[in-house]
């Protein structure tokens, strides 16, 4: 860090010959050229690349060689840095040998995550059980109360992570890699990062129905042409729950009475709604997981999905246990989660889901840029008895 700051006041200083002797540098468009070039020119860090770095201060273009310097002098400072920090968590994951996990996300795709996970650290024998955000809670309540703290990582669904959260079941850790999370998929406080997400889009049969006559909006879905027609998930909980704080109670509710007045068909299950649509049963649903709508027509079935305005983003967050039993070996686990690597070739490129992670593009991402995606208020947990209540008087009138 003292080396990189006399660089940074060295260069703060220094002026290229014939430069203004006060204020910066104009950004103009005649500069675009010369910053590519220094730009290209920095990134050559080979002997080569250095020789040419020493050509063009030759030739009075000194930004590109300093550019190349300072990489020079700044990069084994960070993986210094990082060495520094891994070092401690390597070698206490080495003495506790273990990793216990329980997670949502399908165990034929976890276990690919995990595989990799070892070819990284062979010395960690880990275990996972896969099953519903609601039955992860409560097992891991239940062993809290019976003092068994076994499991160290915990990927599970929003309102069952706020409310491991709130219980104090729930540590704090800030992965160096949650830097790459915009605010709304991790934690201020570090409790927990989103691994993936699922944007809540409009759905339909292109054999049923054409581009034109599919809904796109909210307004479309009450509609009274689609009375009695559109299949729709009977515990769509986050989505209700996150559109009372973004539209406000009054406009929701007001909306869910006029939602209730389609007389829709009610399906317990994203996946299994999704399967109906595509064969058939129904012209559209209402809501249905984007990337799981955009697989299921890369397979070839009819089926299309438009995202509404705007879209609210179901979150599935991975945390560590607040008396993890293996805590080196879960923080090691958590970055692997969230890296660059498992996030673009496994999480948005083999199981065609989508990351959270900034710089992770995937065709639905894409799909969604014309619209505000909003992340899933996973605090409306705390009220999830009085949504609970309004829902299904309203909406299923039960």
């Amino acid at each position: 860090m003292k080396m990189q700051s006399v660089f940074s006041r060295f260069l703060r200083k220094w002026r290229r010959p014939g430069a203004q002797a006060s204020g910066p540098r104009p950004m103009g468009r005649c500069h675009e050229s010369n910053r590519a070039h220094r730009t290209s020119a920095a990134l050559h860090l080979t002997p080569r690349g250095l020789l040419s770095g020493f050509h063009d201060l030759g030739r009075g273009n000194s930004w590109s060689f300093l550019w190349m310097v300072a990489l020079l002098l700044i990069t084994p400072q960070a993986a210094s840095a990082q060495d520094a920090r891994l070092k401690p968590l390597i070698e206490g994951a080495k003495k506790e040998g273990k990793l216990q996990i329980y997670a949502i996300l399908v165990v034929t795709d976890h276990l690919q995550i995990i595989q990799r996970f070892k070819e990284k650290y062979p010395f960690i024998d880990v275990s996972l059980w896969r099953s519903t955000g609601e039955n992860i809670y409560n097992r891991v309540v239940t062993e809290a109360r019976g003092n068994a703290h076994l499991v160290d990582v915990v990927g599970t669904s929003g309102f069952q992570m706020y409310q491991l959260v709130k219980r104090g079941l729930m540590q704090k850790y800030q992965s160096p890699e949650s830097a790459h999370y915009e605010p709304g998929f991790k934690d201020p406080a570090g409790f927990w990062t989103s691994y993936y997400v699922n944007p809540l889009v409009m759905a339909y049969n292109t054999k049923m129905l054409t581009p034109a006559q599919a809904p796109k909006s909210y307004e479309d879905l009450v509609d009274p042409k689609w009375k009695g027609q559109l299949v729709m998930e009977e515990d769509e909980m986050e989505w209700f729950a996150t559109m009372k704080r973004f539209w406000g109670e009054e406009k929701t509710l007001t909306y869910l009475r006029r939602l209730a007045n389609q007389n829709y068909h009610f399906r317990k299950g994203h996946t299994l709604m999704t399967t109906l649509v595509a064969a058939g049963e129904y012209p559209g649903a209402v809501l249905l997981y984007a990337p799981q709508t955009q697989y299921t027509k890369s397979k070839g079935a009819p089926i299309e999905w438009n995202p509404p305005n705007p879209t609210v983003v179901s979150l599935s967050l991975m945390g560590i246990t607040a008396k993890s039993p293996h805590p080196n070996a879960a923080r090691l686990y958590l970055d692997h989660m969230l890296s660059e690597e498992i996030q673009r070739d496994y999480i948005s490129g083999k199981f065609f889901k989508l990351s959270a992670r900034a710089g992770v593009s995937s065709l639905v991402q894409q799909r969604l840029k014309e619209v505000k995606l909003v992340p899933a208020d996973i605090t409306q947990g705390e009220y999830l008895e009085k949504n609970t209540k309004e829902l299904r008087e309203i909406l299923l009138r039960r």
